[in-house]
C-alpha cells in the first residue's frame, strides 16, 4: 500500500482522468497477462471527499495498485523464465509509468 500522500494523488488523478486510467488498467494485454488490479486492499465504501456514486468509485476504493500472476513450477524452472518476466514487466509498464507520473517521478525508460 502506498503512503497516504501518494494514495491521495492516485485517487485525485483517477477522478480527474477516469478514461485515461481505465485505458491502462483495462487494457486487453494487461488483463490477459495479469488480470485486474488486486482488490485485496480495497475499502468497502468510497473514500471521504468523493460521492458514493462517483463514476470512478470502483477504482477510488483501491488502497493498492498492483497486478501480477502466478507462475507454474515449470515456468519458474524454465530457461525461458527471463524472457517470460521481461514480457510480463513490459505489459505492466504503462501502469508503472502512470503511477510514477502521478507522483511526479521521472518516467522509466526501456533499455
Amino acid at each position: 500500500m502506498p503512503p497516504r500522500p501518494a494514495l491521495l494523488k492516485f485517487r485525485a488523478a483517477i477522478a480527474g482522468d477516469l478514461r485515461g486510467f481505465e485505458r491502462i488498467v483495462l487494457a486487453p494485454a494487461l488483463r490477459r497477462r495479469c488480470g485486474e488490479l488486486s482488490d485485496e486492499e480495497s475499502l468497502k465504501r468510497v473514500p471521504r471527499g468523493y460521492a458514493q456514486d462517483h463514476l470512478a468509485a470502483r477504482w477510488l476504493r483501491h488502497q493498492s495498485f498492483t497486478v501480477g500472476r502466478k507462475l507454474t513450477d515449470a515456468q519458474v524452472t524454465s530457461p525461458r523464465l527471463t524472457a517470460l518476466l521481461e514480457n510480463d514487466y513490459a505489459t505492466m509498464l504503462p501502469l508503472v509509468r502512470w503511477l510514477n507520473g502521478t507522483l511526479g517521478l521521472a518516467p522509466l525508460r526501456r533499455r
